[in-house]
């Protein structure tokens, strides 16, 4: 079973909620609570912390306002004073799990581990009495200190969670608890559930927006505000609370996913302005200057983080998680084992370092602590998903070869492992050479049979549609064709991905992301030319009016809908800098990044300067763009267009006769008429303007359907011949071309066959035809290689496949063509001609 966005248990459980509600009339908090919570939430602490409690105050209000105090000292960074309210707090109240959790906060923060320690297991002796309308605080909180103890999550959830979220329907801690239990172990999609639920009752409310932004959802566009710049529920939450760290430090994250530095450093100071002693801002920061390749400011910064708590488990996994997030394991891993030091118990930073090096190649380790991870906290869905994939995967075969290891599913080894692992080593000699490195260590390929697999073994949870294969540097992750047939060329998905090897390990994984997407993409191109992202209406538009980032700003077109767009920008300023420059300084450019410099001051010292650089690139986009169909007219048509082309589309299209999409839904409608000189015509007109056409709505495959129905073979061989050389994922033009080389040479026949299995390497007629013209030019070996691999797809005619294999091996082979004829008899004992044979085989 996999556990994917809901973990089964905590479905169990909330599911009791939902059928049996607890019909109670909720009591309302007392103002004074509401109105301490509603500072707090806001961001004003220093109002919230001059609240003067009441010693004589009831035990409740007490508790939770002596908590909001301690938090919003602890907000302020005043640490100090924060212990010493929470320790004359608790000697007066010393029993309150809600207090004590802010208590045990304080001590905490101030490195006193050992005394938190001592006053959580005082605290959860004594179990406070169940939860009542309007207050479920108490065993919430206890709850959350079980969970703090190691305790199952499952029995907190079914004891203490969801009876308090039955008695206080209205009440906001169970929802808050739960979302946040289900997030922790990746139950994204129980988390919102909850923050939603709990949103609806307290609207604004920052902590369930934030939480609904760590459940990765989208924004409801009637709740954007594109004015305010608030897109996201993060956007919300701090215009709720412009203050919130936590929210801060989730919105650095982002940032430094998209490498915007300067910004995520800035965002991290907002949080200093309030809590100068912030351990995990100074941890960010920390992360930050490593990644500047300033380690001296690191040190300063992890000084500062650990000014309080010296031991503190969540300095180094912050360092080691950021490091990790910019694939710098090397780096990242120490910061890993030294957090899991300091916290041994925890399963999320056990999980964050057996992931991040089964990603290394430290695959021994890496699924060690895993396990340990999973052991911990049974419940951590992507642990359980790793260890159920581990069991799966771990008898799959390997095969080696020059310093690239495969490993498949028997099914897919048998059909095309020779084919994968050739076409690995190929492209691990061929860029090595090319920019001049030897890897640090072997290339892991895993390429997995299934979507859910890939994605598992990828991020630890299903998902990840949109990738047919990740590279982490010395392993690369790819779902198998199997698994999306006809999707895509997965020869060129293992190519690009394999320059992406190279390109890691020669910066020593200092390479920005668009720098080494645009090396891959480009390098698919120097392969085949129908290989990686081309030129199109889309991407010509952009260049013409320098919609574009600036280059070294083109990391952020990986952060969003601009993504296919960012893979072509970056090839072709690798293109640009190449041709202009020559492959040397490229190989300066990467030897340059590993030794630590930053890209700003590399390329206008390797290159001209920047200013010069850019306005260079972008004269030379421009031509590249308007040598793209220079003659058409690639804009839409408007409604009022539309309106009068569907009044007489024959003469719209006379009159513009440049349009090229009006020009194509003429085209269509005149096939669907069987108007197929008409059809022809204008098609041809088309694709003489633009014979390199990328687009999705292609001419040539139109142009094909025409002269297929109008029986001229030959032509329409010609254009689907151009059409794959254009784009090599088109599976309908490879599949057509293999129906039509039948009649042809050997040559052109093995050519259209291999070309068929770079898209469908499960294709059994492209096997066949690979065999049978292989046999005819006395290619020994590649019409074994075709036999063997179209056995291992299990054919009826089996036995006189065998019987075949044994005649063609008789002469290099002797022994290898009796054991293929013995399995075509074992099959088939009554096969006579193989009996023949096998009678007349010389003795052994």
């Amino acid at each position: 079973m996999i556990r994917g966005h809901r973990a089964t248990w905590l479905l169990a459980a909330c599911s009791a909620t939902l059928l049996n509600p607890l019909i109670i009339k909720a009591e309302e908090e007392p103002p004074i609570i509401q109105n301490q919570r509603a500072l707090f939430l806001t961001g004003r602490y220093l109002e919230c912390k001059k609240h003067n409690l009441k010693v004589n105050a009831d035990r409740r209000e007490l508790a939770t306002l002596g908590k909001l105090r301690i938090r919003s000292m602890l907000a302020l960074g005043e640490y100090e004073k924060a212990l010493k309210q929470a320790e004359g707090l608790y000697r007066i109240h010393p029993f309150s799990p809600e207090l004590n959790l802010a208590v045990i906060e304080a001590l905490h923060a101030n490195g006193r581990t050992e005394q938190a320690q001592a006053i959580l297991h005082r605290t959860i002796e004594i179990e406070p009495f169940g939860p009542t309308p309007g207050n479920s605080n108490s065993s919430v909180a206890f709850g959350q200190l079980l969970l703090q103890t190691g305790l199952d999550a499952k029995f907190v959830l079914e004891r203490y969670f969801q009876p308090a979220k039955k008695a206080d329907p209205k009440g906001r801690s169970a929802y808050l608890a739960i979302g946040q239990l289900a997030l922790s172990t990746h139950d994204r999609e129980l988390a919102a559930e909850n923050f939603r639920a709990g949103l609806k009752l307290h609207p604004n409310d920052p902590e369930f927006l934030l939480g609904l932004e760590q459940s990765q959802l989208p924004l409801p566009r009637n709740l954007q505000k594109p004015d305010l710049n608030i897109q996201t529920y993060l956007d919300l939450a701090l215009e709720q609370n412009p203050r919130f760290a936590t929210a801060l430090l989730l919105k650095a994250e982002q940032l430094i996913a998209k490498r915007d530095f300067n910004s995520a450093r800035e965002t991290l100071k907002q949080i200093l302005q309030t809590n100068p002693v912030h351990s995990t801002a100074w941890a960010q920061l920390a992360a930050l200057a490593l990644l500047e390749e300033d380690p001296s400011s690191a040190q300063e910064a992890l000084k500062k983080a650990r000014q309080f708590w010296p031991d503190n488990p969540t300095v180094s996994a912050t360092v080691g998680k950021t490091l990790a997030s910019q694939y710098r394991f090397a780096e990242a891993i120490p910061f890993l084992q030294k957090a899991s030091q300091e916290d041994p118990s925890s399963a999320n930073i056990l999980f964050e370092l057996g992931s991040n090096q089964l990603r290394f190649g430290q695959s021994d380790d890496g699924w060690r602590n895993v396990e340990l991870a999973h052991n911990l906290d049974p419940y951590n869905v992507a642990a359980f998903n790793l260890i159920q994939l581990r069991d799966k995967i771990r008898d799959y075969p390997i095969l080696e070869k020059d310093g690239v290891r495969l490993r498949m599913s028997p099914e897919d080894m048998a059909v095309f492992g020779k084919r994968a692992l050739d076409l690995a080593a190929k492209s691990k000699k061929t860029l090595t050479e090319k920019y001049q490195i030897s890897l640090s260590q072997p290339v892991l390929v895993e390429m997995l049979p299934k979507q859910e697999d890939f994605a598992i073994r990828t991020f630890g949870l299903p998902g990840g549609e949109a990738f047919l294969g990740v590279c982490f540097g010395p392993v690369i992750t790819m779902t198998s064709p199997r698994g999306k047939l006809g999707r895509a060329n997965w020869e060129t998905v293992l190519w690009h991905e394999m320059a992406h090897t190279i390109t890691l390990d020669a910066t020593r994984h200092r390479i920005p992301r668009w720098l080494t997407e645009g090396i891959s993409v480009y390098e698919e191109r120097q392969a085949k030319p129908g290989w990686g992202f081309g030129m199109n209406a889309e991407f010509r538009e952009r260049f013409l009016a320098e919609e574009m980032p600036a280059i070294l700003d083109i990391d952020q077109s990986f952060a969003g809908p601009d993504i296919i767009f960012g893979y072509y920008h970056a090839s072709l300023v690798v293109e640009f800098l190449i041709e202009n420059f020559g492959l040397q300084t490229m190989r300066n450019i990467l030897s340059d990044l590993s030794d630590g410099k930053p890209l700003k001051a590399i390329l206008p010292n390797r290159t001209q300067p920047l200013n010069q650089l850019e306005k260079n690139f972008r004269t030379y986009a421009k031509s590249q763009a308007k040598g793209y169909g220079p003659e058409l007219d690639w804009s839409l048509l408007s409604d009022e267009e539309y309106q009068t082309y569907r009044n007489n589309p024959t003469t719209w299209v006379a009159q513009h006769p440049k349009r090229y999409s009006s020009s194509m839904m003429l085209a269509s409608q005149l096939i669907k008429k069987q108007e197929w000189n008409s059809a022809q015509k204008l098609l041809e007109n088309i694709i003489q303007s633009a014979p390199n056409n990328r687009e999705d709505n292609n001419p040539y495959w139109a142009l094909s359907l025409v002269y297929r129905n109008s029986n001229n073979t030959k032509s329409e061989r010609e254009t689907l011949i151009k059409l794959v050389e254009i784009d090599a994922h088109h599976s309908d033009a490879a599949s057509r071309l293999l129906e039509l080389s039948q009649t042809l040479s050997p040559a052109e026949r093995i050519k259209t066959a291999q070309r068929m299995l770079e898209i469908n390497p499960f294709q059994e007629t492209a096997y066949r035809t690979l065999f049978k013209a292989a046999k005819e030019t006395q290619s020994i070996q590649q019409a074994q290689e075709a036999c063997t691999s179209l056995l291992a797809l299990k054919p009826r005619d089996s036995s006189r496949l065998h019987y075949e294999l044994a005649t063609i091996l008789l002469e290099p082979n002797p022994e290898q063509s009796r054991r293929e004829v013995l399995k075509a008899l074992e099959q088939n004992p009554r096969f006579e001609i193989a009996l023949e044979f096998l009678v007349n085989l010389p003795p052994s």
